[in-house]
């Protein structure tokens, strides 16, 4: 039968200890009636919805349906038992075999709040929200937590304010993390970290409001001033290009850009990958090494490499194998990379879907900030290979929409936008 493993670990598990007491209400999500074709496993699911956990497992135990949806069955009907630390088991066994399960990421949802665990709780929303922007519980509790929390943190800095400048800073980060799009505690952290000279913090506070209010000048400024503090002068040479957009032709800015250049050449890296931030387009290998620049430190390669035939003189040829051996960037079936082929959005997007599924996958915490309202690109149709993912990467805010709502996938992307969405996910590993 095909739900003996599934029904052998939950009867070894209720065995164990591990019960807690809930006193909240537990939802149990809707099925998807095409996926849940077996009687006995919707009598138990039905049951679960009546609060009679004891008839559900009875069903459920009668059920052939894949171990998959009997780990989430099992996952549930122990959590309404009050067997937290055996529902969570089931749970992860359901997630082992299928990581975008649905039921079983709200059931661990479910098993944070009511273990008092907010923070985790409110990560699994926070994916869940861009994952499935139109499910209205998602949104309910993301929603709830968020705002609760976000006060909660905002009352506690003013109490210490002027008291306990470490506590205060501490309180006043926990508040951005649950509320991002709240500009103004992101001003205070940034200027307080910019005027105690801690620099590295400033600068991650500071490019989370850019990333909201791109043309800020003041912001920019300070940004491009920590930067060439930091001798990061790839960066600072994108800020104040910003700002020269913003004030075209004036002479201060463009010395400036000129002794930038300048010092950024006489860096240790690479011509060809210097010469990448100047260019108009990026090509694929661009983005591999620009990708395997900024996120080296997680790239772990435990496998073989795989063989890749066209890249033999790049200068990028260690980070393409190792991207495309960890299934991060694609290389085609006759083994050619095609390394000098412009990156469209939509393929831009998907290198940043599948990095971040790695990151995932490797057991970094991304902290997802989804967008308060779902949009729907214009020109992308629900029947585009890639419309998921674009999706998923413009509600989760790694790229954004034209002032039309258009995603414009078959558009070139240039060095600063790909940089801006590098940085994000960077920014996002916890």
């Amino acid at each position: 039968m095909k739900c003996l493993i599934a029904l052998s670990l939950v009867l070894i598990l209720l065995g164990c200890g591990g019960v807690k007491q809930v006193t909240q209400h537990i939802n149990i999500p809707d099925l998807g009636k095409s996926e849940y074709y077996d009687s006995p496993y919707m009598d138990g699911w039905n049951n679960l919805k009546e609060g009679n956990p004891r008839l559900a497992m009875e069903s459920f135990q009668q059920s052939n349906l894949e171990d998959e949806k009997l780990f989430v069955a099992f996952g549930y009907t122990l959590l309404l038992q009050k067997k937290i630390s055996l529902s969570k088991k089931n749970f992860e066994r359901a997630l082992e075999i299928n990581p975008n399960n649905i039921q079983a990421e709200l059931g661990m949802a479910t098993l944070f709040e009511l273990s008092d665990d907010i923070e985790r709780a409110f990560r699994v929303y926070a994916h869940l929200r861009a994952k499935y922007p139109e499910n209205a519980w998602v949104k309910l509790r993301y929603d709830h937590i968020r705002s609760g929390q976000t006060q909660f943190y905002l009352n506690k800095a003013e109490k210490i304010k002027n008291k306990n400048n470490d506590a205060y800073i501490r309180a006043l980060e926990n508040a951005a993390s649950y509320s991002e799009d709240i500009i103004e505690i992101k001003v205070r952290i940034a200027d307080f970290y910019y005027q105690n000279q801690q620099y590295e913090n400033a600068s991650y506070h500071f490019e989370k409001i850019i990333e909201k209010l791109p043309n800020r000048e003041d912001i920019l400024t300070k940004l491009g001033q920590i930067y060439e503090q930091m001798e990061k002068y790839d960066s600072a040479l994108i800020v104040y290009k910003r700002i020269l957009d913003l004030r075209p032709g004036d002479k201060e800015l463009l010395d400036k850009i000129t002794d930038l250049k300048i010092k950024f050449y006489e860096s240790n890296l690479p011509v060809k990958f210097k010469n990448i931030f100047f260019k108009y387009y990026l090509n694929r290998e661009d983005l591999a090494a620009l990708i395997g620049h900024y996120f080296n430190r997680y790239l772990k390669l435990d496998s073989a490499p795989i063989i890749i035939t066209d890249i033999s003189g790049s200068f990028a040829r260690d980070y393409i194998i190792r991207l495309c051996t960890l299934k991060i960037m694609e290389v085609r079936p006759d083994h050619r990379f095609q390394r000098f082929t412009d990156i469209s959005r939509s393929a831009f997007a998907v290198v940043l879907y599948t990095l971040n599924l790695y990151l995932e996958n490797e057991g970094y915490s991304i902290k997802i900030n989804p967008l308060d309202e779902v949009i729907e690109p214009e020109d992308i149709s629900p029947l585009h290979k890639y419309y998921a993912i674009i999706k998923f990467v413009i509600n989760a805010q790694l790229m954004k929409l034209n002032s039309e709502n258009q995603f414009n996938p078959t558009e070139k992307v240039s060095p600063s936008e790909a940089l801006v969405s590098i940085r994000k996910l960077l920014n996002s590993i916890d």
